[in-house]
């Protein structure tokens, strides 16, 4: 069985901004892994990285792999083998990736030739199975995607990512401007494919949802991933200042009255020059060293680390190690 999705430091430049600065995380099989973060902290260009669909100027470093395979600078045609077969990805707006030219069934029979080399009613029968396990019958086959509505479009594209049963699914803002009953049958689906062996990777700012979906979350600020850990310890007991202060602005049933809490500054530019914290400019824990020094990464838990110099510790927790790789 495939080893998952493995990044390891990747590190993007484009132009004078690097915007992924280092970042690491691994999708492992029969897993969801949650990448939670405000915009603009490098979630969505990890995620395109992956697919080698980086912009023309980036510059890259680090490691990606899928299984043995190593993704990073790796030829157009090794990557067009691996994209959708092995590794597929839901963008975030399905209407613009899909081709307003073609019908339904072309582009999801043009995937699935891509990729295997069977009769045409074989091939077939896969567009069918794909739109089948999104529920959307065959009737959808001949429709043109101006022609669906928000929730059937994005089950479209799913059925596109998983057609050819890729090992590890991307799903970029997978529920963006749904409604919550559809929002709910397409997590549904994803976290069954999941449970059929198939990795996920859920991008979202919806914490909520990641709680609901995920077995493990990174936390991504600056384009480093700050925290990690497994989901429901991190969500009850956060130890870096930027999660702390994500979950506390969430809103909550019952508490509409109060006030949410809000993090003083700005997302912090790719073009910053940072020679500490990511975070140090918008941190009220910051200490001298946060300034002039990387942090080191902690070792919280078994599974869970943070990279932080003054990192919020629950009580029950003994002094903490340090030294951990990302995973």
């Amino acid at each position: 069985m495939s080893s998952g999705l493995h990044i390891q430091g990747l590190q993007v430049s484009i132009g004078a901004g690097t915007p992924l600065r280092a970042c690491s995380l691994q999708v492992r099989p029969g897993e969801v892994l949650g990448l939670v973060g405000e915009s603009g902290s490098g979630k969505s260009l990890t995620a395109l990285a992956c697919l080698g669909l980086l912009p023309p100027r980036a510059r890259a470093s680090g490691s990606i792999r899928i299984g043995d395979t190593e993704l990073l600078g790796a030829p157009e045609p090794a990557l067009r083998a691996v994209r959708g077969r092995r590794v597929a990805m839901i963008f975030q707006n399905p209407l613009s990736a899909l081709n307003p030219f073609y019908t339904v069934g072309r582009q999801l029979l043009t995937v699935v030739t891509t990729h295997f080399k069977e009769p045409r009613t074989a091939l077939k029968h896969r567009v069918s199975q794909a739109l089948q396990k999104v529920q959307l019958g065959d009737a959808y086959l001949q429709r043109y995607p101006h022609q669906l509505s928000g929730g059937q479009l994005q089950r479209v594209m799913i059925a596109m990512a998983v057609a050819c049963e890729p090992e590890v699914l991307i799903a970029d803002e997978p529920t963006t401007a749904l409604d919550v009953t559809v929002q709910a049958r397409i997590m549904r689906l994803l976290r069954e494919l999941s449970d059929q062996g198939m990795g996920l990777l859920l991008i979202s700012h919806d914490l909520d949802l990641v709680a609901q979906m995920a077995d493990r979350v990174s936390v991504m600020y600056g384009g480093r991933t700050v925290e990690h850990g497994p989901v429901r310890e991190l969500m009850a007991s956060a130890s870096h200042p930027y999660t702390a202060s994500l979950l506390k602005a969430q809103p909550r049933l019952g508490e509409l009255q109060r006030r949410l809490p809000v993090i003083d500054g700005q997302v912090l530019p790719s073009t910053a020059v940072v020679s500490g914290c990511v975070f140090v400019e918008r941190c009220r824990r910051a200490v001298p060293a946060c300034t002039g020094q990387l942090p080191p990464t902690v070792s919280l838990r078994a599974a869970s680390h943070v990279e932080c110099h003054n990192p919020i510790l629950p009580a029950t927790l003994a002094a903490p190690s340090t030294g951990v790789a990302h995973g």
